[in-house]
């Protein structure tokens, strides 16, 4: 019962995903890049901006998502186990809509991988920077 605040959460940053991808996809400004490529195919490196931005917006939003559960519940445990039930809706998710693309012998193939790691495993890998950068500091002071 402890952790279902942050499945909770979770279930939120897989909401706040697909709604913040899809005001992308209405802005154009995206579709209006690849647009403007010539000879646009699977071999341009404009895919590699792309996947860059999207894995950006996924860190970006679980990072959000992280702090707000650590300000929201600060009496509720902030560990790993947390971090897992942050993470579980929007990998499952993605995972089960997409399915896993390592096929990176082209840039759109990178930009997918890229994206699928950063919705995949955002929240656990910001989660580890803020552990490793919380025992770095205990152990300098």
């Amino acid at each position: 019962m402890k952790y279902l605040p942050a499945f909770g959460l979770g279930i939120l940053l897989a909401v706040l995903s697909f709604v913040s991808f899809a005001l992308v996809a209405s802005a154009g400004y995206m579709v209006a890049l690849l647009g403007s490529v010539a000879n646009l195919s699977h071999d341009s490196p404009a895919y590699l901006g792309l996947g860059a931005h999207d894995a950006g917006l996924l860190i970006l939003l679980s990072g959000l998502i992280l702090f707000t559960y650590q300000r929201l519940f600060p009496r509720l445990p902030f560990d790993w186990f947390a971090a897992v039930a942050l993470q579980t809706p929007l990998g499952l998710v993605v995972l089960w809509s997409d399915g896993i693309s390592f096929n990176l012998t082209d840039f759109y193939g990178v930009a997918r991988a890229l994206t699928l790691f950063a919705a995949t495993f955002g929240v656990l890998v910001i989660f580890g920077l803020l552990q490793r950068h919380n025992r770095r500091f205990s152990h300098a002071v």
